[in-house]
């Protein structure tokens, strides 16, 4: 691969901050086949620019949060939570990040 080509990619982690979602998010989008990844020296290296395109309903704010709500219905309670509950949440905020 050419130096030029390797400096525009950038790494699963780099992606998962520009999108605002988790590393785990992002690997589960590329198992899902939402973007597609080029191997350099063995890492995973994304084309930023192809990333945007393809994640933009997956981040944007206002479709996460539908998704939450869709989740969790209107039956969750209002806080305070217990360990289960923010257990439950957690996975939840992980799933509208995918």
């Amino acid at each position: 691969m050419h130096k030029s080509v390797e400096r525009d990619l950038i790494t699963c982690g780099e992606a998962a901050g520009i999108l605002g979602i988790t590393l785990q998010a992002v690997h589960q989008g590329l198992r899902k086949g939402i973007v597609r990844h080029e191997l350099v020296n063995g890492r995973k290296m994304l084309d930023p620019h192809r990333l945007v395109q393809r994640w933009r309903g997956v981040s944007d704010q206002e479709a996460r949060v539908q998704r939450l709500n869709s989740y969790l219905g209107d039956k969750w309670p209002a806080p305070p939570y217990t360990a289960d509950q923010w257990q439950t949440l957690r996975v939840v905020l992980e799933m509208a990040g995918d």
